[in-house]
């Protein structure tokens, strides 16, 4: 199964979000555990919300489901930018 991680903006699903999406979609939490090495038990505790996963268990499973972060765009970095401009400064 292969997904991708939209621009965050453009889905509004965290990193989490989009992981337990692809986790339900492949099917069972056992057989993302076997096809991906991940132990099934971080998978279970990380699915129910009782737990995060460490970063490199995040890139283990966002490499197995062929997902990949990707930089903003120019138009989207500038709007970002565009928005903090001046906030914070003391007058």
């Amino acid at each position: 199964m292969a997904t991708g991680l939209l621009p965050y903006g453009e889905t509004m699903m965290s990193i989490s979000e989009q992981l337990k999406e692809a986790i339900r979609a492949y099917g069972t939490l056992y057989a993302v555990a076997k096809d991906s090495g991940v132990p099934y038990s971080v998978l279970q505790r990380f699915e129910a919300g009782q737990r995060d996963v460490y970063l490199a268990t995040a890139d283990r499973l966002c490499e197995f489901f062929g997902m990949r972060l990707t930089q903003p765009t120019a138009k989207r970095a500038g709007q970002k930018r565009a928005a903090t401009k001046g906030k914070g400064k003391r007058k």
